[in-house]
Formats: C-alpha cells, structure tokens, sequence
C-alpha cells in the first residue's frame, strides 16, 4: 500500500469522466466539485496482496503524521498510478473503505472521494517541514518476496504464501538480503561481478544491466561488457537488450561489428528483452535484481536504480537463470546470433511500435 500525503491549506477535486478500463460495478457515483480547508489530502494506492497487515501498519501511521502536522481531516483520493503492481478494483475498493472506517474509530474526521473517474484537482499546500510525506507499507516478508515472484511471472497473481515455489526457502532462511539503496546495491554487483571474472574455469553472467554506470546507463553498462569480452576469455555472457529501444539497438549492432567472434563463438549471446524496469546480473550461484526509482514506461530501459534484492544461493540461482530464459529473453527471437537475424529483430519490434501507434 502506497500513500502520498499532502498538508494543503485549500485544495479542490472534481470528477471529470469514469474510468474505461476497469470493472464497472466498483465505479461509484460521481461526486460534485468539493472545496476543502486545512486538510490532509491522501493519494492511495492499494497493491497486490495488501491485506490487513497493511491496513493496520497504515492507520497507525496516520498517529505519526498526526504528530507531525498536526491531526487534521482526512481526505482519502484512490490513486492507481503510483504502482505496477496494483490490486484487483474490487479489492481496492473495499481497502479503501476498510481504512476510511479505522480511521473514523480512531477520531478522525475522513472524506473520501470517489472511486473509478478522471479526476481534476488544485493543491496549496504549506510548504513547511514535513508538508509533504510518502509512505509504503509491504506487509510480511513473505508477501513482499511474494508481490516480486508475480511481478516476474513465476508464481499466477491469485498465489499465496503457501504457493511459493520450495527453490524459495532462501527467504524463509533469511539468505535473501534487501539493499535499500542505489550504493549499497552497486556494490554488491561490483563484487559479485569480480567474483565472476575471478573465477577459475568457464563463467557465465545472465545479465540485463552491469551496474557500472549512473549518469549514462547504455554507455557505461556496455563498457564493462567491452573489458569482459577482451580480458576474460573464458566467460560467457548471455546479454538481453531491450531492441525497441533506439539506444539499445544500436548497441546491438555495434556489438555484432566490434565482436564478430565473441558473438560467433556463443561466447557473448544477445537476445531481446521482454523486461524493461528491472536490472539483472545472475550468475549460477548468485541473484542480483535491482529496481527503478520510478518504473519507467514499456520499452525503456530501467535507469537509475533506487534498492536491490541480492541472495547467494545455488538452489535459488539456478531457478532465477530458469526464470531468465523463460520469461526474459523474448521466445519469439531467441538467441540473436548473426546481424542478419539481429536487423530482423529490430525491423518487427519497430514495425509492432508503428502499429501500437497508429491504434493509440
């Protein structure tokens, strides 16, 4: 559950028109333009599998944005766009509703508006300490490993706890480390990384991304793919680009000029992304997925990079890799291994981006 919270001295919501793209029967009546004074207006965001763990954590956080600004009414907008990870409406809409009547019995005056429209809407808020807070709320450790393995396509989204695969017991034996921000996960892939080159033998990197640059992702990421390929013979890299995007095509191509025998020789092997807002860098023993500060839209690139979720486990590894090749690479391409099949590639994903356009 996400909630964006703004300490407004007036602020205003109209509905415009209902939503086109959800259920029906969770849309609720329009409501006239509302005017309200000194409040605190509450964008919420309800995601999958938030429950009442959720909702507790939330309305205890209202005590401590009381503290902080004071207690005030309450008005609770449901806002959808602030995850991609979001619930069903009708779960949305009864959360909703649940936090409106805990909130009522702890003493607060709340105003909730309505569910499913378009809305239009003027802010002035303070601008003093604290005017402005953000809180997330993800529940068990369970749910939040969970919430990842639906968001990557490995568990169906009506999963539970219980339907975790068993390869996941790295989170239950507390083997899965959370990296809360961009440094701590960069240098976790730079050693796991340098673990990989270090090694004796043949190595393979599943990657997305090589978490070397932060300014000019395609640039700098590539760089290290260049030291790889000509100081580690004996590494094999199994690359996955997004295509659409003009940035990474063109790395493609150069990448199919500059390595003509890393690419012939399997040694590096390029394939389309069906992903676009995680990183990855797996090895067979190692798992690195690192997320976006702000998911960005379908056919980016992910970009700078705000926490990591890191485990070394063989068990755990060799599943992620399984999950890499099934739900990452694009089965339609496969591996890319000439030019040839490289400019096909790139020529169908621009003629499916032409045509998404004109129906739009």
């Amino acid at each position: 559950m996400i909630l964006d919270c703004y300490q407004c001295s007036s602020c205003y919501f109209e509905d415009k028109e209902p939503s086109s793209r959800i259920d029906p029967s969770t849309i609720s009546p329009a409501q006239p333009k509302t005017v309200f004074e000194n409040v605190l207006v509450v964008f919420v965001c309800i995601e999958l599998y938030d429950g009442r763990e959720e909702l507790e954590e939330a309305a205890e956080e209202f005590g401590s944005l009381a503290g902080l600004m004071g207690k005030r009414s309450i008005v609770l907008c449901p806002n959808v766009h602030m995850s991609v990870d979001t619930a069903s409406e009708k779960q949305a809409v009864w959360m909703i509703g649940e936090l409106e009547r805990i909130l009522v019995a702890k003493g607060y005056d709340v105003h909730p508006l309505s569910f499913g429209y378009h809305k239009k809407y003027g802010m002035e808020c303070n601008g003093n300490v604290g005017s402005v807070v953000g809180r997330r709320f993800y529940g068990s450790e369970q749910k939040q490993f969970l919430r990842l393995l639906t968001r990557l396509g490995v568990c169906p989204p009506e999963s539970l706890p219980s339907d975790m695969p068993s390869w996941a017991r790295a989170l239950t034996e507390r083997q899965l480390k959370v990296l809360g921000n961009r440094r701590e996960t960069y240098t976790v892939a730079r050693k796991m990384l340098q673990d990989q080159l270090d090694a004796t033998g043949h190595s393979e990197l599943w990657t997305c991304m090589l978490f070397e640059g932060e300014r000019k992702p395609i640039d700098d990421y590539l760089s290290t793919l260049y030291e790889i390929i000509e100081d580690y013979p004996d590494v094999m890299v199994h690359r996955a680009m997004n295509l659409s995007v003009p940035g990474f095509s063109n790395a493609a191509s150069f990448l199919f000029r500059k390595y003509p025998e890393a690419i012939e020789s399997g040694r590096l092997r390029i394939y389309n992304s069906t992903v676009s807002d995680i990183e990855f860098l797996l090895s067979r023993s190692s798992v690195l997925l690192a997320f976006p500060q702000r998911p960005q839209q379908a056919g980016s690139h992910a970009g700078e990079i705000s926490f990591g979720i890191y485990c070394k486990d063989d068990d755990f590894a060799k599943n992620l890799i399984q999950w890499y090749r099934t739900f990452l690479v694009d089965s339609r391409f496969g591996w890319i291994s000439t030019e040839a099949e490289l400019n096909a590639t790139i020529n169908e994903l621009e003629e499916e981006r032409f045509q998404q356009g004109r129906d739009q």
